[in-house]
């Protein structure tokens, strides 16, 4: 009997191992300075006023509502913009500019080399720098290619979330910037959510192996216990 014990401690030693290896990701979402946090690993999004194209005299940023017409808010996160009245149920017309926003996360030496992704929204579109490098571009200009009828008919806007990878990341704080670019008035606002997952999530061969070695095992001397009673 006591044999049977240890084989199936054994056995459950190794699926928590096997479980434990995957881990969790890390979390990263847009929210407003006045919300509570989503279940995220970085700051609320902040508004810099200094190098915005409308100088608010404060950093703070809030949660608007898309409505109807822009994509709902992405998971654990919520449109954020500078003006609490700047999304698509309100009046309030934006000029065109640059609006400038920033967040950011502390990660560990063996988190930043993770894989990690970001999906975006906004209007009209946006650049993103992960410490001050660029990672995706805003679309381009208003024109016969690109008709802003709502916000930019192509990627980043606000309608299709697009997902782009985080390369860049580093050990310690790191900073996300958005450049969110007002091409053709009226509305304006941030969204997005990411993810920082290990690449151990992918189970290694041997891991595998161990794991069925045991089920078969374990399976074998259940088959006996029963036959023995």
């Amino acid at each position: 009997m006591i044999r049977y014990k240890r084989f199936f401690i054994t056995c459950a030693a190794v699926f928590g191992g096997y479980v434990s290896a995957q881990g969790s990701p890390i979390l990263l979402g847009s929210y407003g300075a006045t919300s509570p946090n989503l279940g995220v690993a970085n700051t609320a999004v902040t508004y810099n006023p200094l190098t915005s194209t409308v100088n608010s005299g404060s950093t703070s940023t809030f949660d608007i509502s898309p409505g109807a017409v822009w994509h709902a808010a992405l998971p654990n996160s919520s449109w954020v913009s500078f003006n609490a009245a700047t999304g698509p149920t309100s009046s309030l017309v934006v000029p065109n500019g640059d609006y400038i926003y920033t967040t950011t996360f502390t990660l560990a030496a063996a988190d930043a080399a993770d894989v990690a992704t970001l999906s975006l929204l906004a209007d009209d579109t946006v650049s993103v720098f992960l410490n001050n490098t660029l990672i995706q571009q805003a679309a381009g200009p208003l024109g016969p290619g690109n008709a802003y009828s709502m916000c930019s008919n192509t990627g980043p806007n606000c309608i299709t979330p697009l997902t782009v990878n985080l390369t860049g990341l580093q050990a310690g704080l790191n900073t996300l910037t958005f450049d969110v670019k007002q091409v053709n008035g009226v509305s304006e606002g941030l969204d997005f959510s990411g993810s920082i997952d290990t690449p151990s999530a992918v189970p290694e061969p041997a891991s595998l192996a161990l794991f069925g070695t045991g089920l078969f095992g374990l399976v074998g001397l259940t088959r006996r216990y029963l036959a023995a009673k």
